[in-house]
């Protein structure tokens, strides 16, 4: 897939390996066509529609793990200063294997981080090859930061710790119900790996008895607005 930059004023590209590789200045903006693509040290944009990154914004990419708790992401981070909003198409995350933090290849998944700081899991599809993980969003997505890590200890990992003290989830693992407890929850959603909803309700509970073995995440909202993830794991 050709590379095609539409809009460069403002724009400085860095092909080194240190931390910021793209800066668009004030008042700039980057436009990367339909059908085309543009590779920022490893992270491959490609848009299903005409999409455009406009300034100020910084994109840098870390060494240093993301950490959820116990789990940790693979060795390379990318982050941005201003959110990237709206985005629908395929982005293409590639890895060495020394980056890896003992993470088996296959179970691998893609990881954004939203405006709050919250991380959600994606779970696309693995080249063991050419050392890439890579997701299509059909709907729009808007995030800040981009890494992967283990389907199995996801970023997204709350448990049954409280969300603001008021607020905490179990049992997890569960074979048959989850149950939300705490004041303020206006909604409860539950999606598969893939990013898609399976369930979603305003009461505190969700009966999980007739899905398959597997790992899902669910996403519950309180009425100061905040959403919240946990990685629910179906036994």
């Amino acid at each position: 897939m050709k590379t095609h930059l539409l809009s460069l004023a403002g724009l400085f590209l860095c092909p080194f390996l240190f931390s910021q590789i793209l800066t668009v200045n004030t008042g700039s903006s980057v436009s990367i066509a339909s059908g085309s693509s543009i590779t920022l040290d490893g992270l491959e944009i490609a848009p299903a529609d005409t999409y455009v990154i406009n300034g100020a914004n910084d994109v840098s990419r870390s060494a240093t793990a993301a950490t959820a708790g116990s789990n940790s992401s693979v060795s390379r981070v990318y982050s941005s200063s201003a959110l990237l909003s709206g985005f629908t198409g395929t982005l293409t995350f590639s890895y060495l294997e020394g980056e890896l933090n003992d993470i088996v290849e296959a179970d691998l998944v893609l990881e954004l981080q939203a405006d709050d700081d919250s991380w959600t899991t994606y779970g696309g599809t693995v080249d063991e090859v050419n050392n890439t993980v890579s997701y299509t969003f059909n709907d729009p997505v808007s995030f800040k930061a981009v890494t992967a890590s283990s389907a199995d200890a996801t970023l997204t990992v709350e448990d049954t710790y409280p969300l603001d003290s008021r607020i905490s989830v179990y049992p997890n693992p569960t074979a048959n119900r989850i149950y939300i407890q705490g004041e303020n929850v206006l909604q409860a959603e539950l999606f598969d790996l893939r990013g898609r909803k399976v369930k979603a309700t305003n009461q505190k509970q969700i009966d999980m008895s007739e899905m398959g073995i597997g790992t899902f995440i669910l996403k519950v909202t309180t009425g100061n607005n905040n959403t919240k993830s946990f990685k629910i794991i179906k036994k």
